[in-house]
């Protein structure tokens, strides 16, 4: 299995090109991250491509549909187009369970490996009297879940602030008053109580899919450090996704719906494979 980076709107010129040297499937990508995590999960006959951005893996692989292209799947994240009812439209395009990869990897056990490698066990124990990490953590990363999916409704330009500063670290509680606040004075015409109606009167949803993986790994650093750890603060969000990447089990991913596509996808477009046996 190789990796190749893609650069922005040249995902068809790139799967194009490289066919002239491999026969094989090709797996195009979101990002770097998502690079990561399916280097080793994916088949040795199959290349990845970097789409930098959602966008334009979407675009690329509708416009490789056009021309009649096999062998290429694109795996994106769900983000908000999931809630919205967005059809990906295309035979060759994939989403992720939840909201992303990060929420994905939140959601399986490879939470708890993470717990357990930069958590004090005496604190969790603490903590997880009352409520379970997870269930906390979502709690937590809903606030700012509900408040990014309001906005994406009222104005998708609106300046969002810096999520990690509203995470108290002593109580690991979020400020959400003063989030709100933060965003109104970061964006001019903004009216604090159309936001909080607007949040209020968001439809019932799976929290998985309202959440951001971002605002998750933020809001699981700052528990960490006091909470439910004591982590230095040298450590940071991209230490943390990179240990949940390597600690995902095969297992969990074989759970999930977005592996069962994949499988059913090359079970469609013999002989082509993408994902690791």
């Amino acid at each position: 299995m190789a990796v190749i980076g893609g650069k922005q709107s040249h995902v068809v010129a790139e799967v194009k090109m490289r066919r002239t040297q491999h026969a094989g499937s090709f797996l195009v990508l979101e990002g770097l991250d998502d690079m990561r995590f399916w280097k080793s999960r994916s088949h040795g006959d199959c290349r990845l491509i970097g789409g930098n951005g959602k966008k334009n893996v979407v675009r690329g692989l509708r416009r490789l549909d056009e021309i009649g292209f096999e062998g290429a799947l694109g795996v994106v994240d769900s983000n908000y187009d999931h809630l919205a009812g967005v059809p990906l439209d295309s035979d060759n395009l994939l989403a992720t369970d939840a909201h992303d990869l990060e929420c994905m990897l939140c959601r399986s056990s490879a939470l708890d490996a993470v717990l357990g490698e930069y958590g004090n066990h005496e604190k969790i124990g603490r903590f997880g009297q009352s409520t379970d990490v997870r269930t906390a953590l979502l709690d937590r990363g809903l606030i700012f879940g509900r408040l990014r999916w309001a906005a994406q409704k009222l104005d998708p330009s609106w300046h969002m602030p810096a999520m990690r500063a509203f995470v108290d670290e002593k109580s690991w509680s979020v400020d959400e008053d003063r989030l709100i606040e933060s965003v109104v004075d970061l964006n001019e015409g903004v009216d604090a109580n159309v936001v909080r109606r607007r949040i209020a009167h968001l439809p019932p949803a799976d929290p998985w899919h309202v959440v951001r993986g971002h605002d998750l790994l933020e809001v699981l650093r700052v528990g960490l450090q006091n909470v439910l750890g004591d982590l230095p603060r040298t450590i940071g969000v991209k230490e943390i996704a990179r240990a949940l990447r390597l600690a995902m089990p095969l297992a969990d991913l074989q759970s999930t719906r977005l592996w069962r596509n994949m499988r059913r996808w090359e079970r469609l477009n013999k002989p082509y494979l993408v994902v690791a046996a």
